[in-house]
């Protein structure tokens, strides 16, 4: 059954009124007293990093603080799939990832069941969003800055990449460095000249921009009716770009570099992340790449984008108590997905590891300005959906996957044993899933990869192991065999993945079958690959040919390679 349409969805910044033209919304009562809520999400930040302690307190974040002083902090807070478009879709939904059935842009007789990777999402017309359900409940809604929840809204790179997560294209990492479909996690980032506090000269001036809409409307909009604002800030997402003053805020004396195993002893399907995020050099770039210095100076500058988004949530903050709604006025903070930052070899999302996988967040009522507390129950973003309608006292659409985390910020329990999460897309090998709950007192995690086959699953202890160093798989079946079964009461994993193999494979048969030559499309200057697949590299002829291969054999989930040539005759050993 597909997502609800209707026109409630087609609502965008309302910037004069608080409205979207053309959409009727309930009558609001005189002087409604309903809380406002201020819903900002940042990209791409590590779930960690804005506890106090975290690397000796490198990052200063004065705002988030003050409203983790006065509200709820969430450390074991998930993305469902970590990158932004399928994470987007899943909270702005409050549905799992694998329960997100849509037309895709590429066939319209085509029923894609979920938001697989970043050019499948939301349909435009979907409306069931968050924002469509509180302005049709009579709130005053604003959006602005990075939406990002769409279906067929991202590029050839994208869905080229995802569509062939189970080709065999031939690689040699110590010569060219892999298959490299990004291009980022070799630079050492970047800090401009100058900069300074309030936006002054920042690299990052459409997220300033954004803020100052968003603040602007706060001022202006009509206080007899609750406002619902949302933000959605593109800092901290890569490339890593700072100024100077930033860049000046963050001690790096004090920030912990990661440490890397050998490619060699890399779980398979990490080993082929690390090569497709371009984070496996070849040898004559491997000692500037490997330098330890170069790492901490990437995580300084990351830590600085992060300082300076914590400005732009105290520009928000000051225009709320300027208006006056301070004492009615909710604050929820997260992320869509985290960043690597440099553990396991690896920068950006995609993975299923908390520096990629968890997020930060905190939710300030300030109706109850003395509720601090931490909470380290497993929660995930599907839950933000809920708990806002239900702090708003509107009542939820049916099909919500998610939970209201009332319960939590009222000292209570919430009554779920676990979170999941999965993706399926870019730079990854092969499908993979984690369900995140407690067992015998302690938070563990597992890992299903593909449909459960071909590589057996992996379990930490997060409590004791937070770098997911230490498999206990072996050691400890008990806690394997219960959070199996947690992750399959919440999704049938092996058939998912077969199913996201299949749609897979279908996509790309549909595009190659629209596309004129599209031999020459795949080898085309934009892409990222095209360093691999140009037309001029030796491996070409034999990439046309692996597409041809999978066309021709149909869909299927297959094994990550840990061979460092494909083919490995070439050099690497066959595995």
């Amino acid at each position: 059954e597909l997502l609800e349409a209707g026109p409630a969805a087609k609502i965008g910044a309302g910037a004069e009124d608080g409205c979207a033209a053309g959409v009727a919304r309930a009558a609001v009562a005189e002087n409604d007293s309903r809380p406002n809520v201020v819903f900002l999400v940042v990209e791409s930040t590590d779930g960690r990093t804005w506890q106090p302690g975290y690397q000796d307190d490198a990052i200063p974040l004065p705002n988030l603080r003050a409203l983790q002083a006065r509200g709820v902090e969430f450390r074991r807070h998930y993305s469902n799939a970590p990158v932004c478009c399928p994470s987007r879709a899943t909270f702005w939904s409050g549905r799992s990832a694998h329960r997100l059935p849509h037309k895709t842009a590429l066939d319209a007789n085509f029923t894609v069941r979920g938001a697989w990777n970043n050019y499948e999402g939301l349909p435009d017309d979907y409306a069931s969003r968050l924002d469509a359900v509180l302005h049709e409940a009579g709130y005053q809604t604003f959006l602005n800055g990075k939406y990002d929840w769409s279906t067929g809204s991202h590029s050839e790179n994208v869905f080229l990449d995802a569509w062939t997560t189970y080709a065999r294209f031939a690689y040699d990492v110590n010569a060219t460095g892999g298959w490299p479909l990004e291009t980022m996690c070799a630079s050492n980032g970047t800090v401009a000249p100058g900069g300074g506090p309030g936006g002054i000269n920042s690299t990052h001036s459409s997220d300033w921009a954004a803020t100052a809409a968003a603040t602007a409307w706060i001022a202006a909009c009509n206080k007899t009716a609750p406002f619902f604002v949302y933000t959605g800030h593109s800092i901290v997402h890569p490339d890593y770009v700072t100024t100077k003053y930033w860049r000046d805020q963050i001690d790096a004396s004090k920030i912990r570099v990661p440490a890397w195993r050998p490619l060699t002893e890399l779980h398979p399907c990490d080993f082929q992340a690390t090569v497709l995020k371009g984070c496996a050099p070849p040898d004559d770039q491997a000692a500037a790449f490997y330098a330890e210095a170069r790492r901490r100076e990437v995580r300084a500058i990351y830590y600085a984008m992060i300082a300076e988004f914590d400005e732009m949530v105290g520009a928000y903050v000051d225009a709320v108590n300027a208006a006056g709604a301070e004492k009615n006025t909710i604050f929820v903070v997260t992320s869509d997905h985290g960043d690597m930052q440099m553990e396991k070899q690896q920068f950006y999302k995609m993975t299923p590891y908390d520096a990629s996988a968890s997020v930060p967040m905190v939710i300030a009522d300030g109706r109850f300005p003395d509720r601090r507390s931490v909470s380290t129950t497993p929660t995930q973003l599907i839950d933000v959906f809920p708990t806002i309608l239900d702090l708003a006292g509107v009542a939820a659409p049916p099909g919500l996957d998610g939970l209201s985390l009332r319960p939590l910020l009222e000292g209570r329990t919430l009554g779920r044993e676990s979170v999941v999460s999965q993706f399926h897309g870019d730079d990854i090998a092969t499908s993979w899933f984690l369900a995140v709950g407690v067992f015998d007192n302690a938070t563990f995690k597992l890992i299903r990869w593909g449909n459960g086959s071909h590589h057996p699953p992996l379990l930490f202890d997060l409590d004791a192991d937070p770098n997911e160093d230490s498999d206990l798989s072996s050691s400890r079946p008990d806690v394997v065999a219960a959070m199996d079964a947690m992750l399959l009461g919440v999704v049938d994993y092996p058939a998912v993945a077969n199913d996201v193999a299949a749609y897979d494979y279908r996509s790309l048969a549909a595009w190659t079958d629209q596309t004129p030559n599209w031999r020459d499309a795949m080898a085309a200057p934009d892409l990222r690959w095209h360093p691999v697949f140009a037309p001029d590299n030796a491996t070409f002829e034999k990439n046309v040919a692996e597409v041809e291969r999978v066309l021709a054999s149909g869909p299927a989930v297959l094994p990550c390679r840990a061979a460092l040539a494909w083919p490995p005759e070439e050099g690497g050993s066959d595995s």
